[in-house]
């Protein structure tokens, strides 16, 4: 295993999401909407898994892990367009 392979490992990145396919590829999308603003300021959402019981888990990257305008991304930003979109999403929330 090469370096850039074993970083990208440690930093969590590579992995495809657990969960249902299906609702994986919804959230994915709603994702890759928020995807170029979220960019700008140089972070980025990771989805890690959706749940069955329709909680999704998502990491914060870059700019965004350390931003103090997290809670507010989530929340207003990224939640409500989950909401909008999913019916089944229950819960959003953040793992380290």
């Amino acid at each position: 295993m090469g370096v850039r392979e074993w970083l990208a490992r440690a930093l969590g990145q590579g992995r495809a999401p657990e969960g249902d396919p299906q609702r994986v590829a919804a959230v994915q999308g709603v994702l890759a909407e928020l995807a170029p603003l979220v960019e700008l300021d140089g972070g980025r959402i990771e989805l890690v898994r959706v749940l069955d019981d329709g909680t999704i888990h998502v990491r914060m990257r870059g700019a965004c892990a350390s931003c103090s305008q997290q809670a507010s991304t989530l929340s207003d930003g990224l939640e409500p367009r989950l909401r909008t979109a999913l019916p089944w999403m229950k819960a959003l929330r953040t793992v380290a």
